[in-house]
């Protein structure tokens, strides 16, 4: 039997047609397509919140745990040669993006439609209201066991909606991508804008189809209308240390 390969049937024909007939649709060698690093912030003062039971600030800063992590991350991307870094504006996330930024001289572009959902009974700025009453009739048992069946923001009250979250996000990745054409871009924001922005690309309906770790960096590349994922929650740089 001959070899396809080399005796296509097609004319111009490629050597690899499998990979003539991928190369687009997974934007493999495609000059002018962004190369995205997503990047969850290092650990915070409300991921130790969480883990222990208690309220957390708004706006918490990192932790020391945090802060090496985000350096890991750094030094990371730093030897991929980025081109430019965005960040949202919260602090935990912002610090994280200038330890790539600070390695390679470069400024932190700071968009506020990467800041993480307004998140369930609270208010942006304002602290958490603990006696905050549900819905009439409405237990937190109700709650999770609703969202458990369809796990998306809309069905957490109080939160942001979610199609309006994706909206966003989905707009500041947009804007990132038409300002670097060709170029690799570190993105610092939060574990909800990188679940959502996959569920988006997928087409899932799932506003939680992973768990982000701190400081994990996730992939895509991006062309026109193309969105492909090419590494998902990769934490290669942080072997060794203690992964939240």
């Amino acid at each position: 039997m001959k070899d396809a390969d080399q005796n296509p049937r097609t004319v111009p024909a490629p050597i690899d047609p499998m990979a003539y007939y991928f190369k687009d649709i997974l934007l493999l060698s495609n000059p002018d397509a962004v190369r995205l690093y997503l990047i969850r912030h290092g650990e915070s003062g409300g991921n130790v919140a969480r883990r222990e039971g208690r309220l957390s600030d708004y706006d918490p800063p990192l932790t020391e745990a945090g802060r090496q992590q985000a350096e890991r991350v750094g030094e990371r991307l730093a030897r991929y040669g980025v081109d430019a870094v965005y960040a949202s504006p919260l602090q935990r996330a912002y610090d994280t993006g200038n330890e790539v930024a600070k390695r390679l001289n470069l400024n932190v572009n700071v968009l506020d439609d990467l800041q993480e959902i307004n998140e369930p009974l609270r208010q942006q700025g304002e602290p958490f209201d603990e006696n905050l009453p549900l819905p009439k009739g409405v237990s937190h048992d109700d709650i999770k066991r609703k969202f458990e069946e369809n796990p998306t923001w809309d069905n957490l009250p109080g939160s942001e909606n979610s199609a309006h979250f994706r909206e966003r996000i989905v707009r500041a990745i947009d804007q990132i991508v038409a300002e670097c054409p060709g170029k690799k871009v570190a993105v610092a924001c939060h574990g909800g804008v990188i679940q959502s922005y996959v569920a988006h690309i997928l087409g899932l309906s799932s506003d939680f189809p992973f768990y982000s770790f701190n400081a994990s960096i996730t992939s895509v590349r991006a062309h026109k209308d193309r969105r492909v994922l090419w590494r998902l929650n990769d934490l290669a740089h942080l072997e060794g240390s203690r992964m939240t």
